[in-house]
Parts: C-alpha cells; sequence; structure tokens
C-alpha cells in the first residue's frame, strides 16, 4: 500500500503537520507494511498554470517542474491525504498550486483520450482542514467542492474530511481529541483500503 501524503499549510510543526503526522500513525499501525511518502507543497517547485492550452494537443504540461513528478505520484498512490489551513474561507495557496496544474490531468482524460492518471486503479483520498477561528457548523465546507473536484481529476475516490477549528484559540497540536480523531480517521483508510 502507498500513500502520498502533501502537507498543504506553509507552517512546519504546527496545526496541519502534527494532525497528518498522527493520522499516518494510524495508518500504519493497521498496514505495518504502508510504504508512506510525505511532501510539504510549500517546497515544491510548482508554477501556476497559465492557460496555455499545450495539454489540449500533447500529453501531459510543458512546464518542466516538480508538478509533472507529483503527476506519477498520484498515479500510482493507493491512499491520498492532503492538509490544509482555512485561507480566507478556502485552501492555501500552496495547496491550490497542486491543485491547479491539474489541467493537464484532465485534458489527458477528456480531450485526448489518454489519461495520465489510471482510471481503472483504485485510490482513496482524504482532507485534514484547520481553520484559526471558531465556525459554524458549515463553515469549514467551503473547501468540499475544491477537494472533490480534485479528487475527480486524479481518478481517486474522496473519502472524507477532519475539520478542526478554533486552532488559534486551542492549537490542535495540543489538543489530544483532534490528534485522536486523526489517528483514527488514518486507521479507517488503512481498513477501507484494504477492503476494496
Amino acid at each position: 500500500m502507498k500513500v502520498l501524503a502533501i502537507m498543504g499549510s506553509p507552517r512546519k510543526g504546527k496545526n496541519n503537520d502534527k494532525l497528518l503526522d498522527r493520522m499516518l500513525i494510524g495508518v500504519r499501525e493497521v498496514n505495518k507494511e504502508a510504504e508512506i511518502e510525505k511532501l510539504y507543497a510549500g517546497e515544491m517547485t510548482i508554477s501556476p498554470c497559465v492557460a496555455c492550452d499545450a495539454c489540449t494537443k500533447i500529453r501531459g504540461c510543458v512546464k518542466k517542474d516538480d508538478s509533472n513528478e507529483l503527476i506519477e505520484k498520484f498515479n500510482v498512490a493507493d491512499i491520498i491525504i492532503l492538509t490544509s489551513p482555512m485561507y480566507f474561507n478556502s485552501i492555501s495557496a500552496q495547496l491550490k498550486l497542486v491543485i491547479d496544474r491539474n489541467q493537464a490531468i484532465w485534458s489527458s482524460k477528456y480531450t485526448l483520450n489518454d489519461p495520465l492518471i489510471d482510471r481503472n486503479k483504485k485510490r482513496i483520498g482524504f482532507l485534514i482542514c484547520t481553520a484559526g477561528a471558531s465556525q459554524h457548523p458549515f463553515g469549514m465546507e467551503a473547501v468540499t467542492p475544491i477537494m472533490d473536484l480534485f479528487f475527480k481529476s486524479i481518478n481517486t475516490e474522496y473519502k472524507g474530511s477532519l475539520f478542526i477549528n478554533n486552532v488559534d484559540e486551542k492549537p490542535a497540536y495540543e489538543n489530544e481529541v483532534a490528534l485522536n480523531q486523526a489517528y483514527e480517521f488514518g486507521r479507517g483508510l488503512s481498513r477501507s483500503f484494504s477492503s476494496f
């Protein structure tokens, strides 16, 4: 089982990073042989999509950066976990760059009919999202359509999200309830993949 985890927050060792680490512990608890790769979106070199439409004529993106390697990582992964803080009711710019470059994936499927991501391989995806302020129960759902479309683009079943709010008052990395939720979700993801 290959797990790809992308930390979308620019802040290492804080809320998203610690929640992700705890989730990955849960994954490994169920599947000790899991191959886990953790990447930091902010450390990748990914340029914005410029809508040049080259990917509608040739397979892949003409820009040569980390996005091309990431596409192959999506392709071989069994579980994909993303994290992001909420910034102005959306995901971080670092993670949005990763997602916006999926235009080449979309074009390969629907324009060229030669998918970069295997459509027959089973994959599951999950999001961890934090918010500094206290949110209404539906407040963090603004990121759900973004994630739903992203996971569909990489032929991955979106299994759900862990939303943790009010982290300005009580950081997630000091919140054992939140950390335990992440751990249990990790265990659940590992079991879900095993039952595919």
